[in-house]
C-alpha cells in the first residue's frame, strides 16, 4: 500500500505543556502503523507516559514478523501482547522514577497489514475515525472508554446522587475514563477490524470534543487542499471552539 500522512500537535489555548505524542511508521515488509497517545493531564508525567507508549509500540512494530501471523486472531493477539509489553516498560520505568507511578495515557492506533486488512487498537478516549466518501460522513471506529459508554442507565441514576457527581459538571463526569494505559490504571484493550484503503483521522480529545463534524468532513474531502493545511484547519477549528486541552491529529490517506 501507499500512504500519505500528516501529523500535527499543538499545546492548545490553556495548557502549560503538551502531553500528546504521535507517530506514523512503515516497515520493510509492507505494514504501517499510525499511533496517537494523550498523556493524562491530571496525572503526574503524562508527557512521559505518552512518549513511552508511542516509542515502545513503534519499536515492537518494527521488530515484528507479520509474515508468520497467518490470520486475524494472530494479529489481534500481537496487538494485545504489544500493549501489555508497553505497560511492562512503563511499570519498570515507574519503579525507578517513583514520581511517575501514577502516570497514564490513552492510546489509539491503526495497523495496516495488507491491502485487505487493517486493525485498530484502542485504550481510553482518543479516537480513530475513517472518512466515508460516498455518504460524506465521518465514521468513528473506536468507542470511548469512559463512564458514558460503560455505565448502565440504572448505574447512571445512582451516580447522579454521589458527591463526586455533584462536584463535577455533567459533561466532565461522564467523560471520566474507565480505562487507560499506565502502571496503576485499569486497562481494557479494544480491537476493531477495518478496510485499510481510504482517509483516516486519529485525534486526541482536545480536537474531537470541540470540532464541527461537517467542517472536518468538508476539509478532508477538499482535493485541492494540502494535507498539512487540512490538519491545521481542524486544529484551528477546535481552538476557536475553546478547546481546553492539547490537540493532536494524524491524517492518513491509504491506497
Amino acid at each position: 500500500m501507499k500512504f500519505k500522512t500528516v501529523q500535527l500537535t499543538d499545546i492548545g489555548n490553556y495548557r502549560k505543556s503538551n502531553q500528546d505524542y504521535l507517530d506514523f511508521v512503515e516497515n520493510k515488509t509492507g505494514q504501517a502503523l499510525g499511533i496517537v497517545c494523550d498523556g493524562m493531564g491530571g496525572h503526574a508525567s503524562g508527557d512521559v507516559a505518552s512518549k513511552l507508549a508511542v516509542t515502545n509500540f513503534v519499536a515492537l512494530f518494527k521488530k515484528a514478523n507479520f509474515k508468520k501471523m497467518t490470520d486475524s486472531d494472530d494479529i489481534k493477539s500481537w496487538l494485545r501482547r504489544t500493549v501489555n509489553e508497553v505497560l511492562e516498560v512503563m511499570i519498570k520505568y515507574s519503579n525507578v522514577h517513583k514520581k511517575t507511578l501514577d502516570m497514564g495515557t490513552t492510546l489509539t492506533a491503526v495497523l495496516f497489514l495488507d491491502t485487505e486488512r487493517a486493525f485498530v487498537v484502542n485504550v481510553g478516549d482518543s479516537r480513530t475515525h475513517k472518512l466515508n466518501i460516498e455518504n460524506e460522513t465521518l465514521t468513528q471506529i473506536t468507542i470511548d472508554q469512559n463512564l458514558e459508554n460503560t455505565t448502565t442507565e440504572e448505574e447512571k441514576d445512582q451516580a447522579r446522587n454521589t458527591m463526586l457527581y455533584q462536584r463535577m459538571t455533567e459533561q466532565t463526569f461522564w467523560k471520566v475514563l474507565t480505562s487507560a494505559l499506565g502502571p496503576k490504571k485499569q486497562l481494557k484493550i479494544d480491537i476493531y477490524d477495518a478496510a485499510p484503503s481510504g482517509t483516516w483521522m486519529l485525534t486526541t480529545d482536545g480536537i474531537h470534543d470541540y470540532v464541527d463534524e461537517e467542517m472536518v468532513v468538508a476539509t478532508l474531502l477538499n482535493e485541492k487542499m494540502k494535507m498539512k493545511r487540512k490538519g491545521q484547519l481542524i486544529i484551528e477549528d477546535a481552538k476557536d471552539n475553546m478547546s481546553t486541552d492539547n490537540l493532536s491529529i494524524l491524517i492518513i490517506e491509504a491506497e
